[in-house]
């Protein structure tokens, strides 16, 4: 029976109200059992977490042995798949080949059985099982190392072709495994090592600056390829020193990469004395085309980020090579000269996809304008296109046209059934024990296992599962990842209030733009930690926090930054301290919270070469630091709207404030 109360009342007004009562009792009783049926799940599922805590600890504390745990207590609990799996890593060298073989079948395609499968890799290397470890090996588990051991292992069971797979291993611009090492030097022997390998080698650690690897490979290379090896050295000291090499006026491949090397690395130092080099050895035709084009554009692009615009130029227009980094960075200069014609030209190069974006029809429309190609009302048609879009540039075009920001909140339209269908799938069910009992680096291996085949629409269900588990980093990359980008609700999550409010009213900084950065650092990962060492939500580098801490008088301990309470206290009064620095202006403050104060005042342009808010935003040098700031702004008005509030992308004094 359908229980579509509402079309019922409408239908039947005057229906006895007896029988309504029994129907609404009808239509509810279903959810009603749903909903025990559900309670008593999860009073199961409690039952069997504790029980798990209780035998993981006891296990841990060799209180009891794997032979006692009560398996048939734990019943389908999803997390019992690890009881079994340190079980058999424990055992591994008692070589139970029948358990690990039941064990992998059962679990096939998931991160336990690949955990298990590299360990028992590992073991049968270590006593020489060779034959079992080549029927056992799976090349998309093995890292470079258990790859070698294979590789030997086809070798000494009777297959030397194998050594043809391991010139792709060995030329490698940095050192490998010391596992590997047998296997090189039984390579380095045979028909299939030869000294063009070592060259490309050597030159990869050269441009890695591995000089000890590079040192070892000269030994390998042909006695003519030596000196133009040392020749390669030297020019990462001595970049000035190309010129010296004109004479050599060879055509072979070693010494192409010589010139190639030498110009990028002159480039750097200085690219106008580098371009006269190039043309002089341009001039010859040493180089093939496609090595003389890579030149040519990085050569360019060095001259454009040193301030000189028209040689490079010159240089790309004259040899036809365009690039779309090389084209991007000279939109830039142009920008801060406000070279409008030369922002217009730049664009219309750009490929068609990229010419259509918010940020370049942005552009086009201030060039335009400026140059007087279009009418001011015009102009208004153009943004107000554009303010229909959320992104930094929608929001931009709105404001100049004090238009309403639109935030066209759309949310994702799994079902309830959909959501459950996923949360059933055997990853996501540990994925979600893991996450409950604390261990996320766990939690975060099954999910990745757990949406790797998912579709579009089963990524909207599964971000939608993670904001129920209150995993939004989840949530937020499996919108992200199915390309969704409408659901606020999702995407900006309302979380850490009394932490955000606390830090907020300490540092004076208001709660959306601590909440953006946050969402901008780390995707409200409390855990976070960058290559760099920036920790936690904010993504506080150590000693800035501790400098900080000091600052306001608290206790500073480097685990604290995994502490909401802690990091978004200290994150906010860093921030503040930043926007004390730069007169209040959140543009200057936020550029300087990404890549330091000190870069921010050598981008600020000097006297009489200032430019507007909105162009020095776009030329902030650093790529990572530009789409930080225009992304922190864009997100601080998503959280204003979130948190029913008035706000401004930009305010007035940021926007007068020539930079």
């Amino acid at each position: 029976m359908s229980c579509r109360l509402t079309q019922f009342r409408q239908t039947v007004g005057s229906i006895n109200q007896w029988i309504l009562l029994s129907l609404i009792l009808a239509c509810a009783a279903p959810a009603q059992v749903a909903a025990v049926n559900a309670s008593a799940t999860e009073t199961e599922l409690e039952r069997q977490r504790q029980l798990y805590v209780d035998i993981r600890d006891r296990l841990t504390k060799r209180q009891i042995s794997h032979k006692d745990v009560p398996y048939q207590q734990l019943g389908n609990y999803p997390l019992v798949p690890y009881l079994k799996f340190q079980d058999l890593s424990s055992r591994l060298k008692q070589l139970p080949y029948r358990e690990i073989e039941s064990f992998l079948e059962e679990h096939e395609g998931t991160w336990l059985a690949r955990r298990l499968l590299k360990s028992w890799l590992e073991t049968l290397a270590s006593i020489n099982h060779w034959h079992e470890y080549q029927s056992y090996y799976q090349a998309e588990v093995a890292n470079t190392g258990l790859k070698c051991l294979y590789i030997a292992a086809q070798k000494r069971n009777g297959n030397p072709a194998a050594l043809a797979d391991v010139a792709e291993i060995w030329n490698q611009g940095s050192s490998q495994p010391k596992r590997c090492d047998p296997l090189f030097a039984s390579w380095l022997e045979s028909e299939y090592f030869n000294t063009d390998i070592a060259w490309s080698r050597y030159v990869k650690a050269v441009e890695n600056r591995k000089f000890a690897l590079a040192k070892y490979i000269r030994k390998l290379l042909a006695p003519h390829q030596r000196d133009l090896a040392d020749k390669l050295v030297a020019l990462y000291r001595h970049p000035d020193q190309i010129d010296r090499y004109y004479q050599l006026n060879q055509k072979t491949g070693e010494f192409e990469d010589l010139i190639h090397y030498g110009i990028k690395r002159f480039s750097r130092k200085d690219p106008i004395a580098a371009l006269i080099s190039w043309e002089k050895y341009d001039s010859s035709r040493l180089l093939d085309a496609q090595q003389r084009d890579k030149t040519i554009e990085y050569l360019a692009f060095r001259l454009i980020l040193d301030g000189h615009t028209e040689p490079a130029n010159r240089l790309l227009e004259r040899n036809k090579i365009g690039s779309d980094r090389v084209i991007q960075r000279q939109v830039r200069e142009a920008l801060k000269s406000q070279d409008w014609a030369e922002v217009t030209h730049l664009v219309k190069q750009m490929p068609e996809e990229e010419q259509q974006s918010a940020r370049w029809q942005y552009w086009l429309i201030r060039a335009n304008l400026a140059r007087k190609l279009i009418t001011p009302e015009e102009a208004t048609t153009g943004y107000r296109e554009l303010a229909k879009q959320r992104d930094f540039y929608g929001l931009l075009s709105a404001e100049r046209l004090q238009l309403p920001f639109s935030m066209a909140h759309k949310a994702v339209s799994a079902t309830d059934q959909e959501v459950e269908a996923i949360a059933n799938i055997p990853d996501m069910r540990r994925s979600r024990e893991l996450y409950k009992l604390g261990a996320i680096n766990q939690a975060r291996m099954e999910w990745r296992y757990g949406v790797r085949q998912l579709a579009p629409e089963q990524l909207l269900a599964a971000g939608k599962l993670a904001h129920h588990w209150g995993w939004h980093r989840k949530s937020i990359e499996s919108l992200g990842s199915a390309k969704y980008w409408d659901d606020l609700d999702l995407r900006f999550p309302l979380i850490y209030n009394q932490e955000v409010t606390r830090a907020s009213k300490a540092s004076q900084v208001a709660p959306q733009y601590l909440l953006a950065i946050a969402r901008q650092e780390s995707a409200f990962a409390a855990d976070a930690r960058s290559p760099a060492g920036a920790m936690g939500l904010m993504q506080l580098m150590p000693a800035t926090a501790s400098q900080t801490a000091r600052s306001i008088g608290l206790r500073y301990r480097k685990a604290d930054l995994l502490k909401p309470n802690h990091n978004f206290l200290l994150g906010s009064t860093y921030f503040s301290q930043m926007l004390e620095r730069f007169n209040g202006n959140r543009i200057l403050a936020t550029a300087a919270y990404n890549a330091g104060p000190h870069r921010v005042d050598k981008w600020l342009n000097p006297a009489g070469k200032e430019v507007d808010y909105d162009i020095w935003i776009e030329t902030i040098p650093f790529k990572e630091t530009r789409g930080y700031v225009q992304n922190v702004l864009a997100y601080s008005v998503i959280y204003s709207h979130r948190l029913g509030l008035k706000t401004q992308l930009l305010h007035a004094r940021e926007k007068s404030q020539p930079l």
